[in-house]
C-alpha cells in the first residue's frame, strides 16, 4: 500500500509542490524542451543520451521517422534527407532545431507543394523538377513515387511554408530520456555515415508491437452502441489534443500534408467505424499505431469524427450504423480495459526522486517531515512511474521505509497517494 502523505507540512515544502502542481499540466514535452536552450539540450543528449535506445526510436512505429528518413545513402524514394550523409556542416544544435521547429529550416529539395490538376486531383508531393513542359514530383501519399504531370494539366500549383514533418510530433515521446537518446543517435549516424547506422540497426524482434491479447476479444457492437453524448465529447478532446495536430480542423489544416482532411477527404483504409479501428490499432501509411489509446477511446474518437466531420461535410464518407452492420463485426466478450486517468501531478517526470513529507503506514506514526523519495528501480518517467522506492528522512539520517505497489493497485496509484 502505498504510503499516505502528512499534509499540514511546513510552508516551504508546501510552496515548492505548489510551484510543482502549477506548471505541470500547462507544457507539453514539446514545449518545455523549446524552453530550453539548444546549449543545454546537445549537453544532456552527449552526456546522457544512449544512441541504441535512439535507434529503436527512430526505426519504431511511435516515432515512425524511417518512413521517411533513411540512414542507408540512397534516397532516392526518401521523404526527408539521408541522415546519415549530412555531415560535420550541420551542428549539434542545427539538428535539436530540426526536430523541434521541423519547418523553420527546410532542407532544399525537400520543399513541399500543393498541386491542383485540371481534372480536380490534388497532390501533396515534393518537387523534384519544373520546366515549361512538366512537373515531376515524390507523391508523399504514395510513399515518394515519382509522379510526372503535364504542365497544361495543373490547374493550381502551390508552395507550403510547412515541412512534411508534423509539428508537435516530439510529444509522442515518454520522456526527456527519449528525447536525448534520439538526438545522440543521429548525432552518431551524422558523425559515423551509414556504417554507423548499420551498427546501429536494432533486430526486427525489438521494433515488433505486439497488440493486447483483449483486441482479439473485443465486443465492437457494444462498444459503438455506447456513443452517446458523453463519447462525443470525450472524443472531441481526444481529437482536439493529439489528432489535429496532424489532420487540422474545419478552420485550420493540419501540419503535416498528407494527413487526411476528415471534412473533404477520401479514406485510404476504409471509412467504416471497424475500419477506423483498426487503422487507430494498427497504424496506416505515415500514422503510427495509436497505442496509447484503448478501446473505448478509439471508438469515441471516431464517434466524434463521424459525426463532426463525416456526416454533414463529407457524406460519400460516411457508413450508416445499422443493425446489420452491428451483426457483422467481430464477436467478443469484452470492451477491453479503463482508460487511463493520469493526473499532470502524478504523470510529470521529477527525476528519480521527489523531496516531500511522507507517512509510511504501520503500526506506530511514522513521518519523514523532510523526507526523499528515491525511485530503485529503472526506467523512463521518474520517481513516480517506478515500482520499487524507499524514503531517507533528512532531519533523523534514518530510512524511513521502503514499499512497492499492491498486485492489485492501478497504474496511477503506485507510487503514493497523491
Amino acid at each position: 500500500m502505498p504510503p499516505q502523505p502528512h499534509w499540514p507540512v511546513c510552508w516551504l515544502l508546501l510552496a515548492m509542490l505548489s510551484c510543482i502542481l502549477s506548471t505541470a499540466g500547462a507544457q507539453t514535452l514539446e514545449s518545455d524542451l523549446q524552453s530550453r536552450s539548444d546549449a543545454e539540450l546537445v549537453s544532456a543528449a552527449q552526456q546522457f543520451g544512449d544512441p541504441g535506445r535512439g535507434a529503436i526510436i527512430f526505426f519504431g512505429q511511435q516515432m515512425a521517422c524511417s518512413k521517411c528518413h533513411i540512414v542507408s545513402g540512397d534516397d532516392a524514394m526518401s521523404l526527408g534527407p539521408d541522415l546519415s550523409a549530412l555531415g560535420r556542416e550541420v551542428s549539434d544544435e542545427a539538428i535539436i532545431q530540426s526536430v523541434l521547429y521541423p519547418s523553420k529550416v527546410i532542407r532544399p529539395g525537400y520543399q513541399s507543394v500543393s498541386v491542383l490538376t485540371v481534372d480536380g486531383t490534388a497532390i501533396s508531393a515534393l518537387l523534384v523538377e519544373q520546366t515549361a513542359e512538366k512537373l515531376v514530383l515524390r507523391d508523399v501519399a504514395r510513399n515518394g513515387t515519382l509522379v510526372t504531370i503535364a504542365a497544361d494539366d495543373i490547374e493550381e500549383l502551390k508552395k507550403n511554408d510547412l515541412s512534411t514533418m508534423p509539428a508537435g510530433q516530439i510529444n509522442q515521446l515518454n520522456s526527456q530520456q527519449q528525447f536525448f537518446d534520439l538526438i545522440r543517435y543521429l548525432m552518431e549516424i551524422r558523425d559515423g555515415g551509414a556504417d554507423r547506422a548499420k551498427q546501429l540497426q536494432p533486430s526486427p524482434s525489438m521494433l515488433a508491437v505486439a497488440v493486447p491479447a483483449y483486441e482479439n476479444q473485443l465486443d465492437h457492437a457494444s462498444l459503438i452502441r455506447s456513443w452517446n453524448d458523453g463519447a462525443l465529447k470525450r472524443g472531441e478532446a481526444i481529437y482536439k489534443r493529439v489528432c489535429a495536430n496532424c489532420h487540422g480542423t474545419h478552420d485550420q489544416p493540419g501540419s503535416l500534408p498528407t494527413s487526411l482532411r476528415f471534412a473533404e477527404g477520401k479514406f485510404k483504409n476504409g471509412s467504416d467505424p471497424l475500419a477506423m479501428y483498426r487503422t487507430l490499432t494498427h497504424g496506416f501509411g505515415q500514422m503510427a499505431p495509436q497505442s496509447w489509446m484503448v478501446p473505448s477511446q478509439k471508438y469515441d474518437v471516431i464517434h466524434y469524427i463521424r459525426t463532426a466531420y463525416l456526416q454533414s461535410h463529407n457524406p460519400n464518407q460516411y457508413t450508416p450504423v445499422d443493425d446489420d452492420y452491428l451483426a457483422s463485426l467481430p464477436k467478443g466478450d469484452t470492451l477491453g480495459p479503463e482508460p487511463s486517468n493520469i493526473e499532470s501531478w502524478s504523470a510529470m517526470n521529477y527525476g528519480p526522486s521527489l523531496a516531500h513529507t511522507y507517512e509510511i503506514p504501520g503500526d506506530k506514526h511514522n513521518f519523514a517531515y523532510k523526507g526523499i523519495a528515491v525511485r530503485l528501480d529503472p526506467g523512463a518517467g521518474g520517481v513516480s512511474r517506478g515500482r520499487h522506492w524507499m524514503a531517507f528522512d533528512t532531519d533523523t539520517l534514518r530510512i524511513a521505509g521502503g514499499w512497492s505497489p499492491s498486485a492489485d493497485a492501478g497504474s496511477n496509484n503506485n507510487f503514493i497517494d497523491w
